[in-house]
């Protein structure tokens, strides 16, 4: 029997997308090039799209993140121009008033038929939120309390009619939102750390991983679908997030990789390294996800765990961590959205059914007219 998965794609509101490189393809964090990326994902076949949310770039020559879209203004706008693919938008616990976001998220829902979904960020880089007066100068555990608070009074604001709320963290006395969402939007989270999947598990529908195929990917993964089952959450899925590194051939995949590792942009790292640094009450508990992009003692360019390989052999690589992790979903990760997002989606993708894996991607086997492929 084969095993079902989705599959969605991070998709570049932000400059440079994930590659910290001189050397990185062009992203430039404009709103047409994730258009362009959306189109170009739903029409081979993805489920989903994700954007992440971003306050501050990375300071340094190649400007990490440095041009940016808001990911709730864009997934509005996302909606309106796509038919099928869900769009999920990301938003700070700590930026946003609970009873805002369940309303903009409301109003999202209704612009896109249902197909909306919200992932719950709870901040952990200092110099991300303090210059705009977002800092909550919170514990890491008591940041997911709140979360959880945030989470509560927004579920009820989708579900009730009259809204009455006493937290620790945030009240509400006979508040209306109308109208409701028909569907109930998804609600995902990257926590990682032990106290961020309790949350994720607890308060959300999805938890993101970060992917890499070792044994702590593994580990975690089989946790949080125990946590699920011990909580008696048996529709609770876990994704793991994939930054793929592909080529014609596995030599030219790995010299594409040295290429953007030549070009590290070494300055800006330090920049975003120091603002999870200056998370004094935090920073011993960030998960290995929050600081991936540092690459521990190293700084990389890409991702820590990168599948690097050619097209035909990406496939049984991909497979193995969706098997040995009994994941659910993944999401896609790569350094040129447009050319290597359709190679994996028409070449790659589809011979995961070699595996034993069913995905929806790939049932087509061309771009349409609107997307141009460099």
């Amino acid at each position: 029997m084969e095993k079902k998965i989705e599959a969605g794609v991070f998709i570049p509101t932000v400059r440079s997308g994930w590659v910290h490189s001189t050397n990185a393809p062009h992203t430039p964090g404009s709103f047409k090039h994730a258009l362009e990326v959306t189109r170009l994902a739903e029409y081979l076949g993805f489920d989903f799209v994700l954007s992440p949310q971003n306050w501050r770039g990375a300071q340094g020559p190649h400007r990490f993140w440095g041009d940016t879209v808001d990911s709730i203004a864009a997934a509005g706008a996302l909606t309106q121009a796509t038919d099928r693919i869900n769009v999920w938008c990301t938003a700070h616990v700590s930026v946003h008033k609970p009873a805002t976001i369940a309303k903009i998220v409301a109003s999202l829902s209704e612009i896109g038929d249902g197909r909306i979904g919200l992932n719950v960020v709870t901040g952990g880089n200092y110099m991300q939120l303090y210059p705009l007066g977002f800092w909550d100068d919170m514990g890491h555990d008591e940041r997911y309390d709140m979360a959880e608070d945030w989470v509560s009074v927004i579920r009820k604001y989708w579900s009730e009619e009259v809204v009455t709320h006493d937290g620790p963290y945030f009240k509400a006395d006979g508040g209306i939102l109308s109208p409701r969402p028909a569907k109930r939007p998804t609600l995902v989270n990257a926590g990682a750390s032990p106290r961020g999947l309790k949350f994720a598990v607890d308060s959300c529908d999805i938890a993101f991983l970060m992917g890499g195929g070792d044994a702590k990917f593994v580990e975690q993964a089989k946790l949080a679908k125990q946590l699920a089952k011990d909580r008696n959450k048996p529709d609770f899925k876990v994704f793991g997030a994939m930054t793929i590194i592909p080529g014609e051939t596995d030599e030219a995949a790995q010299e594409l990789l040295e290429h953007l590792e030549v070009g590290a942009d070494l300055v800006g790292l330090a920049d975003l390294a120091s603002g999870y640094q200056k998370n004094t009450k935090g920073f011993d508990k960030l998960s290995a996800s929050s600081l991936a992009p540092l690459g521990g003692a190293d700084y990389k360019a890409v991702m820590p765990g990168a599948i690097v390989g050619s097209y035909e052999n990406l496939a049984s690589k991909i497979a193995k961590q969706v098997n040995e992790a009994d994941l659910d979903g993944i999401l896609i990760i790569v350094p040129d959205y447009i050319s290597h997002l359709n190679q994996l989606g028409t070449r790659t993708l589809p011979r995961l059914a070699d595996f034993g894996i069913e995905c929806s991607v790939g049932r087509t086997t061309a771009v349409p007219n609107s997307v141009v492929v460099e």
